[in-house]
């Protein structure tokens, strides 16, 4: 009897510990959209490691099904020489939606009929907080704000999250024609980055 009732305290106490963790993320809140696609994956490496893989865009076609091709630019559509994230300066993506099939690497030939071309703008680098984001810019038609974090969770583990609520009058079009295809290349995103990331 004493035996159950001590398990019965150690389990009590450590539940909300439990829940905690696995509740626990690192994106900022933000209100909820038309629809959203996120991402959650645990990856045994580091921080350090994992914000470099995000931030060098130039090396995205090696490890990443969805956006297969990132270049940074000014406002004016330049190439930038220092194509690492800067608040303020463009994405130009090629993408893949749904995402190829992993694994990938540099040489991977896209999918013709699933290519998108995607213009972002970078407002938020914070490597103190694990945290970048990008808005989707499509004037009036679909608004969004992507965020992606990576955060580490202990025993060798970084936990890399992304989330992006999309609003816009043609959000419902693009969650009708595209939403599953777009959360499959989330998801596809963080197994990526988790292959690559593993194998080095």
């Amino acid at each position: 009897m004493f035996k159950s009732k001590f398990f019965s305290l150690v389990s009590l106490t450590l539940l909300p510990f439990a829940l905690a963790q696995s509740e626990y993320t690192n994106l900022p809140e933000v209100p909820p959209g038309v629809f959203s696609a996120s991402a959650r994956t645990e990856i045994r490496t580091t921080v350090d490691a994992a914000w470099d893989a995000l931030t060098d865009f130039p090396n995205y076609g090696a490890w990443n099904p969805f956006v297969r091709y990132a270049l940074v630019t000014s406002a004016k559509n330049i190439s930038l020489p220092d194509q690492r994230a800067v608040e303020g300066n463009y994405l130009f993506f090629r993408v893949q939606i749904p995402p190829l099939p992993l694994p990938v690497n540099e040489d991977t030939p896209d999918n013709i009929l699933h290519t998108q071309f995607a213009i972002e703008r970078i407002t938020h680098v914070q490597p103190e907080l694990g945290r970048l984001a990008w808005d989707f810019l499509a004037e009036i038609a679909v608004k969004s704000t992507r965020w992606q974090a990576v955060s580490d969770i202990g025993n060798g583990t970084v936990l890399y999250e992304s989330h992006e609520e999309f609003n816009g009058p043609l959000a419902g079009i693009l969650k009708a024609t595209m939403g599953e295809s777009l959360q499959e290349s989330f998801v596809a995103q963080g197994e990526g980055l988790k292959l690559y990331l593993e194998g080095k």
